[in-house]
């Protein structure tokens, strides 16, 4: 599940990273090469993907007849731009449609709080650092965010991740009508300091001298060590243990149910009563690692314990499941902190990928459903992790024989994954190296010993 798809790059990624680099599809532009990748979105995209409503289907199947009798006349930018649109009307956060890869200009933009800021820049444009985008071209910001989420499905925080990569290409902004031209755009923003500075930015590589929001050794903790999938820390200002999930996958590192194993024994020996289990950049992975460690973990702690669980819009996919089994485990004393998860309580995922052999689009269908609000009730199309049992499932009989012989099922029926306490991020917070949900939680404890 999720972000090993590269759907969107996430606050780890495009702090690290930025926006990837040039490469040119071949023969987009001509009559047969655009018949033939609407022909193999048809055939191994739209007809795969399960997620799609009734009428979402048709009016897909409508823009694609008329895409078909336009095909030889539309340039690349607008042909990615239109199969993007077919595929967010599935308004599934899961159905993907990723951009071919290219130059943009040299900065990465997060959305947080409904606004795109500027993390990472060329040192040319360092002094843009931490600005709030007020509009491109003309546009306010406001227009270009709507635009944008055209491009992708799921809720709009969601969809503002997923643009974080076309938000730098002046050539898509043109094809939507944000830019005036395809080579270049004209930027505005607000710094921190409430100043506009307007700046035409044209697509470049991307370097290694990049500058970033925060300098080296100021991130908080859970923004340090990107490259490990799973972490923990001791925690004796909160008599408890801190525990970040990034991936749900045995890797390098070790085995991820040995992880929560370790973590669990830690707190024991070092004898704290609280465990923190940060969530927020969880974006996924196969949820079969993580179920039953973490539904049986809240009966671990024991009261005056208490279970914190971190949530942001990058929790994602197996990530936002993590978070139903504890909640749904731990009931009221598991404390959901942040901000809500990128995705419903109800969503289809367990992708399968093919990539348009003239544009280079990669799409990843949606095959299977996921109710964490009624428990697969109602549904025979549900993954077999969580349908009801002997029900019929969306998961193909090879998996469904192996999982009901061996872990079995576990269905999650809850009402919401809203936060307890909001604790959302702020630009701020990332210019002074704070964190919020630590912070909330921090003061939650403390107005418990009051």
């Amino acid at each position: 599940m999720t972000f090993a798809r590269l759907l969107a790059l996430p606050l780890l990624s495009l702090l690290a990273l930025g926006h990837a680099t040039a490469q040119s599809p071949d023969g987009v532009t001509s009559h047969d090469a655009q018949v033939e990748d609407l022909k193999v979105f048809r055939h191994d995209f739209l007809e795969v993907d399960r997620s799609y409503s009734q009428a979402a289907r048709a009016e897909a199947e409508l823009r694609l007849q008329a895409l078909d009798a336009a095909a030889g006349s539309i340039d690349a930018a607008m042909f990615t731009v239109h199969l993007c649109q077919i595929a967010a009307l599935a308004d599934n956060g899961h159905t993907t449609c990723k951009l071919p890869r290219a130059n943009g200009v040299a900065m990465s933009l997060l959305p947080i709080g409904g606004a795109f800021y500027v993390i990472a820049a060329s040192p040319q444009n360092g002094d843009l650092l931490g600005s709030r985008l007020a509009g491109i071209d003309g546009h306010p910001a406001a227009e270009v965010s709507s635009a944008l989420r055209s491009l992708h499905g799921g809720v709009a925080a969601w969809r503002d991740i997923e643009a974080t990569d076309a938000i730098v290409r002046p050539d898509l902004l043109h094809a939507l009508g944000l830019a005036n031209a395809a080579g270049d755009a004209t930027f505005r923003f607000q710094t921190p300091d409430g100043r506009i500075i307007d700046r035409k930015l044209n697509p470049e590589p991307q370097r290694r001298d990049w500058v970033k929001i925060f300098p080296k050794g100021r991130a908080p903790w859970p923004l340090q060590d990107q490259e490990q999938p799973f972490r923990w820390r001791d925690a004796p200002e909160l008599d408890g243990v801190v525990a970040e999930i990034r991936r749900n996958v045995d890797g390098k590192t070790g085995k991820i149910a040995d992880f929560l194993a370790e973590v669990e024994a830690a707190r024991v020996r070092l004898g704290r009563k609280n465990l923190v289990l940060d969530m927020r950049f969880n974006t996924g992975g196969n949820l079969m690692l993580t179920r039953d460690a973490l539904s049986s973990w809240p009966s671990r702690v024991s009261p005056p314990g208490r279970l914190f669980v971190l949530e942001s819009p990058i929790t994602f996919s197996a990530g936002i499941v993590d978070v139903a089994y504890l909640k749904q485990a731990g009931g009221d004393r598991v404390t959901l902190v942040g901000e809500a998860p990128g995705d419903r309580m109800m969503f289809f995922a367990d992708q399968q990928q093919v990539t348009l052999p003239h544009s280079g689009v990669v799409l990843q269908s949606a095959t299977q459903r996921y109710d964490l609000q009624n428990g697969c009730k109602a549904y025979a199309d549900c993954f077999v992790g969580m349908a009801q049992p002997s029900s019929a499932t969306g998961t193909t009989p090879v998996l469904v024989a192996t999982i009901d012989k061996g872990k079995g099922r576990k269905p999650v029926a809850l009402k919401t994954l809203e936060p307890d306490i909001a604790a959302p991020w702020s630009i701020d917070d990332l210019l002074k190296g704070r964190d919020p949900g630590m912070a909330a939680v921090q003061a939650a404890l403390a107005g418990q010993q009051e």
